[in-house]
């Protein structure tokens, strides 16, 4: 007894594998996350800018000196201009989008190009950093001022920083490169 040929064909459709056959990239979910996530990031860039400025006047404050006082308007004023840059970069950030999925794309994309600027400006930021805060703790230990316990210590925190945000720099980029892939794929779909 043969079972119908129909029953059969279900049966046989039922138990292979189905791939996705419409993994269209939903540009307004991922619109969304990614507004949610880099406003996220932006307020607490600008907590952290506050945060780092609070930081240098308590310690001018509480330990006053003129090497003090040049560390203090150095972190004040690479703080400051970190902060200009993040709220020029991020200016797209608290518009609303156009309701069109074209200008979703466009949007999604601006901001995946920001996020490369925001890369490139922190790697330039890190380095200039790190040539001021190495020499000036070197120069601290030279002048003995600093014990070498605490030079070790300061460059050790130096490194590790250094190191922490080129992985998220690094992570980042790939991140946004990812992001701006998918897009290009979506909008060659659309022409097609």
């Amino acid at each position: 007894m043969n079972p119908e040929p129909e029953l059969e064909a279900w049966r046989t459709a039922w138990q292979t594998p189905v791939e996705a056959e419409n993994k269209r990239f939903d540009i307004r979910g991922a619109q969304s996350r990614q507004e949610r996530r880099l406003r996220m990031q932006y307020v607490m860039g600008l907590a952290t800018s506050a945060a780092l400025i609070g930081l240098a006047l308590y310690v001018l404050h509480s330990n006053f000196s003129i090497e003090t006082a040049i560390w203090a308007a150095v972190v004040i004023l690479t703080t400051v201009g970190a902060t200009a840059f993040q709220v020029w970069n991020w200016r797209m950030l608290w518009t609303t989008a156009a309701r069109s999925v074209q200008d979703y794309a466009d949007l999604y994309e601006q901001r995946c190009l920001a996020t490369l600027r925001m890369v490139r400006f922190g790697y330039a930021l890190l380095a200039v950093q790190s040539s001021i805060a190495g020499p000036w703790l070197t120069w601290d230990f030279v002048r003995h001022e600093l014990s070498a316990a605490h030079f070790a210590i300061g460059m050790g925190i130096l490194a590790m920083l250094v190191l922490v945000f080129l992985v998220q720099f690094r992570k980042t980029r790939g991140r946004a490169l990812s992001e701006l892939r998918q897009v290009q794929d979506f909008r060659r779909e659309l022409r097609e």
